[in-house]
């Protein structure tokens, strides 16, 4: 497993967080059984890239919003991206 990680912060108002991770995975064995899949955390055996980013805005005193995007890509597998956006109100 070899990661990089890079975060910016702006005091107090928001922050980015960048990442990306190779992993290489040795695994022998069937990697589709419920037990394999928990183990390898969904990676595949061979080579896997992983990356990600985050951002957090305080848009108000009481307003935050959170954006992240994830991407995962294995040698035998297509490219899987997931997104996600949250909105805090905080009281």
């Amino acid at each position: 497993d070899l990661s990089a990680e890079l975060n910016y912060n702006l005091a107090g108002s928001s922050s980015v967080q960048l990442s990306f991770s190779q992993v290489s995975n040795n695994f022998r064995g069937d990697a589709n059984t419920p037990a394999a899949f928990e183990i390898l955390q969904g990676l595949q055996p061979g080579s896997n890239q992983l990356w990600g980013v985050s951002v957090f805005r305080k848009l108000a005193s009481q307003l935050q919003l959170n954006l992240s995007y994830n991407g995962r890509k294995s040698e035998a597998s297509k490219t899987i991206h997931t997104g996600q956006m949250q909105a805090r109100l905080v009281f």
